[in-house]
């Protein structure tokens, strides 16, 4: 049709339709040619084209009658236009092999995110934080998406997260993770972040003594800057290991999700673990069973569970990694120090995963900053997919959500995590339900007999609670075996679905057992169950509300509402506080551990002085109670109570002085 059509604003006087639509079909005719009707909503603005039969010599002919018609304010014959499709295309040098962000091998196996890309959608405005072993912010990927105003060094005890060398040139875990993220794209510079707009920082943690009050400061350091906090680390993945936070870890977990982000709450992504190759079970990692935490396991470029990844009760999805050594791992930025290169082609294991999802949620954020920790949790449930994998073993609960403790809700995609983001009214505040510590002293059975335990919740005491849906089930655990490892501990509802939330772990054997563990969401060799306790988290969320939010969300997968002139309005956020607590670092330690000494001898000094002084009055009042007088000539000894001291010193009084 090009070269051989003309668009035509016609001037009349008039802006009835029917009147413009007569005189174009006038004016077309008088030129020899056909008019085509109005052009989209431009009133006055027609399309003529030329009649099939039409020669070289009429279109001469139709451009000379259009350029004086009186009725033709203006008239363009048209060309041929030259556009392309706005698809993703880097010039850094690894992107092609970057098979998470796009799979040409395998169709479906990435994380289906080119496309929230050409919205112009890449995390802008959202800060993701590394805690890790550090960040090498100076390397040209990372650089100009840093963000020192998120960043702190635990170990060191300043401002800088940069990473030290160490003898084995393996702290790059960091910088690995946060190439993952936000590695810049197109400076023909390795490769490209999922969330290549947001702002990375580091906090350096994992390179030197570790204690509580360190991990606790970590969580919620500069959690109004930090957004998303990315931790692809946790207890040792050694098949045996029982560990998770310490007390304030746990508090600061509770105060970030309550305080961090202005009042939405911080985000926590922690890695599954790595010790499935050890029959390790998630569920004994005390990060990964929070359920403050988004806990994130992988799948290889097949979508298979990889040998070193754990399952459990408490996973919430999985997204890419490596697998065995004919598969592909992931590509990203490397540090530049002592072996580095700034890049590498082989971040493994869950480490890897957690960043991705990291960067997922930065995207979400993007394009609802409003969105609540729970809101992205519920997010990934809603929107993670299920997929065909002879081993995962799936279950569907009675909201109609599946999950498997290999996979937990399915594979992150991030085009369905932005688009439902778009249109997410957040849920209702969380609210609990705790049944009183249980006191049992029953026996452990030994195998194929179990002991089996029911606490029956009322639907009263759930009305009352305000409970409506549920989310997480968590059960504490006190007993005690002489192989720790051989308990199974599982859950059952009374809709007959069950859990395993303490599997069986072989290379356990310790003697000790369970004080106060608590497994989330849950046949047992001989042992006493002491006590236990059960604990339901949930909302006000009606079955019905749940089903609507399902409708909602899979309408929203078209990518209609991510236009950017659609919103839901976002409620302000609180003005919190900063932080103030202090790490207790290494230096600090001895330090403290100084003062410790020196109080302690100076207290041994002060008690030996009041020992010695009790002695010499008790000598004294000897020698006066058998008459030998003072022990000096004109020296007396004189003893007041105590209380008449009080009327020659007083410490508060009301009386004027006179």
């Amino acid at each position: 049709m090009a070269g051989r059509s003309w668009a035509v604003r016609l001037h009349s006087g008039t802006e009835d339709r029917r009147t413009l639509d007569m005189l174009a079909h006038s004016v077309a005719q008088e030129a020899g040619l056909h008019s085509q009707g109005q052009i989209g909503q431009l009133e006055g603005y027609y399309l003529f084209c030329d009649v099939p039969e039409g020669k070289a010599e009429g279109v001469a002919s139709a451009a000379r009658v259009l350029a004086t018609h009186p009725s033709v304010a203006w008239h363009s014959q048209e060309q041929l236009l030259r556009r392309a499709k706005r698809s993703m295309a880097f010039n850094d040098p690894h992107y092609p092999k970057q098979w998470h962000l796009h799979n040409e091998v395998t169709a479906g196996m990435d994380i289906n995110v080119t496309g929230v890309w050409e919205h112009n959608i890449t995390g802008l405005g959202v800060t993701v934080v590394v805690v890790d072993d550090g960040v090498q912010h100076t390397l040209q990927d990372i650089q100009p998406n840093y963000s020192p105003e998120g960043s702190y060094d635990l170990n060191s005890n300043d401002p800088d997260p940069m990473p030290h060398p160490d003898a084995r040139s393996d702290n790059h875990h960091g910088t690995r993770c946060a190439g993952e993220i936000a590695a810049v794209p197109n400076n023909s510079f390795c490769a490209v972040g999922v969330a290549y707009g947001s702002r990375v920082a580091g906090i350096r943690v994992l390179d030197g003594p570790l204690t509580d009050s360190m991990e606790a400061v970590a969580f919620n350091k500069h959690y109004q800057v930090n957004d998303v906090y990315s931790c692809s680390w946790g207890p040792d993945d050694d098949g045996r290991t029982v560990d998770g936070p310490h007390p304030l870890g746990k508090a600061a977990l509770q105060h970030g999700v309550i305080a961090g982000r202005r009042g939405f709450g911080s985000i926590f992504v922690v890695a599954s673990g790595n010790g499935g190759q050890y029959e390790d079970d998630c569920n004994y990692d005390g990060y990964a069973n929070s359920i403050y935490t988004v806990t994130i396991g992988a799948v290889d470029e097949t979508g298979k569970m990889p040998f070193y990844a754990e399952k459990c009760a408490s996973m919430l999805a999985v997204t890419f990694s490596s697998g065995d050594r004919q598969l592909r791992s992931i590509v990203t930025s490397d540090w530049s120090l002592q072996h580095g290169t700034g890049c590498t082609e082989g971040h493994t294991g869950t480490s890897a995963a957690a960043p991705l999802a990291a960067g997922m949620v930065a995207l979400m954020l993007q394009v609802r900053p409003c969105l609540t920790w729970r809101d992205v949790q519920n997010i990934i449930v809603y929107t993670a997919k299920k997929y065909e994998d002879k081993d995962a073993e799936w279950k569907t609960n009675g909201a109609g959500f599946s999950h498997s403790h290999q996979h937990g809700f399915g594979l992150l995609n991030a085009w369905r995590l932005v688009n439902a983001a778009k249109v997410w009214e957040s849920v209702p505040f969380l609210v609990s339900y705790q049944s009183p510590v249980l006191k049992e002293g029953k026996p452990i059975l030994i195998a194929p007999s179990d002991l089996s335990l029911t606490w029956n919740v009322t639907a009263s005491e759930l009305q009352h609670s305000g409970m409506q849906t549920l989310e997480h089930v968590a059960v504490t655990v006190t007993m005690t075996h002489p192989r720790r490892g051989s308990v199974e501990i599982v859950l059952v509802c009374p809709s007959g679905m069950s859990s395993v939330i303490g599997a069986r772990r072989s290379m356990d054997v310790d003697r000790s057992g369970y004080t106060d563990w608590t497994f989330s969401t849950g046949a047992l060799s001989l042992g006493i169950l002491k006590q236990w306790k059960l604990t339901l988290y949930g909302s006000s969320l009606t079955f019905e509300e749940v089903k609507e939010r399902q409708r909602i969300v899979e309408d929203s997968m078209g990518g209609q509402y991510l236009n950017s002139s659609y919103s839901l309005p976002c409620p302000p956020g609180l003005d919190i506080p900063p932080e103030v607590f202090s790490p207790l670092t290494s230096n600090i330690l001895k330090y403290l551990l100084f003062l410790g000494c020196v109080a302690f001898f100076g207290s041994l000094y002060y008690i030996l002085e009041v020992v010695m002084a009790q002695l010499e009055l008790s000598r004294l009042c000897r020698y006066r109670q058998m008459g030998r007088g003072s022990l000096e000539d004109g020296a007396e000894l004189q003893m007041h109570p105590v209380a008449d001291l009080e009327d020659q010193v007083p410490l508060i009084t009301t009386d004027r002085p006179t």
